[in-house]
């Protein structure tokens, strides 16, 4: 996580007093910055590199520390986080080394993926897995992936043709003929799928990760009792990512 990334993972941040922010800063260094201990340059730096006006840390960051409880910790080489605040933190905005490694193949998608940053899926996709909305970030995981494969085969008018040759073949009650991306509004989304892989346009892993994350967008979209954990959210994203949005360039 960069520190940028606070201002929308943690939700009312701009709104944080300053011994909030502080603490928050605090356990943004020991997590992500790897700082046993920080001090009032460090915690300064967070506050300029987001463009905040700096308080009066010296006097903030020792009435932390002379709380009881004590939030901060204070000894010979810095301050620190006392343990049950940290671990309130992680607990709220803590991620674990898959989770790092999802949002920064989100992340990074604009630099391998021309056109990729002007995607609002993409931006919702990375928004709703870092506040946790796992059921969101499956759903905009498919848009963006299904997205994606649509302006794929728009692309290349080869390609194109042999998708539109296909399409009464494999469903013979269709009038459709795909010109614009509009068009791909007349054909349901696995219908598109199918058609892709009738006409050899896809392969059989690609194929077989659209159907099962089809299925699991489906039952994310449509309210249900089912819940959905952060282990499927990673699974969506980095199948669909890698294997398609990766795969078809």
């Amino acid at each position: 996580m960069q520190l940028e990334d606070l201002k929308r993972v943690v939700p009312g941040f701009q709104e944080l007093s300053h011994p909030e922010r502080i603490k928050l800063f605090t356990w943004y260094l020991h997590t992500y910055a790897g700082r046993e201990r920080v001090d009032i340059d460090s915690i300064r730096r967070c506050y300029e590199q987001l463009h905040y006006g700096v308080p009066n840390l010296a006097r903030d960051m020792a009435r932390l520390a002379e709380r009881r409880p004590p939030e901060l910790l204070k000894d010979a080489t810095g301050y620190r986080l006392e343990a049950r605040v940290r671990e309130v933190f992680d607990g709220k905005y803590g991620y674990a080394p898959s989770s790092i490694a999802v949002a920064n193949l989100l992340a990074d998608l604009p630099s391998q993926v021309p056109g990729a940053d002007q995607s609002d899926f993409l931006r919702e996709a990375l928004n709703c897995y870092r506040v946790k909305s796992f059921r969101s970030a499956i759903v905009m995981a498919w848009n963006l992936a299904y997205d994606h494969m649509l302006r794929w085969l728009l692309a290349d008018a080869t390609r194109l043709h042999t998708f539109n040759q296909r399409i009464p073949i494999r469903y013979p009650k269709k009038q459709v003929r795909i010109v614009t991306f509009d068009d791909f509004e007349d054909l349901k989304e696995s219908e598109v799928v199918e058609i892709a892989s009738s006409a050899g346009l896809l392969n059989s892993g690609v194929i077989k990760i659209l159907d099962k994350e089809l299925k699991r967008r489906n039952s994310a979209a449509h309210p249900s009792p089912t819940v959905f954990t952060q282990y499927q959210a990673e699974d969506s994203i980095t199948d669909l990512v890698n294997n398609v949005v990766l795969r078809l360039r």
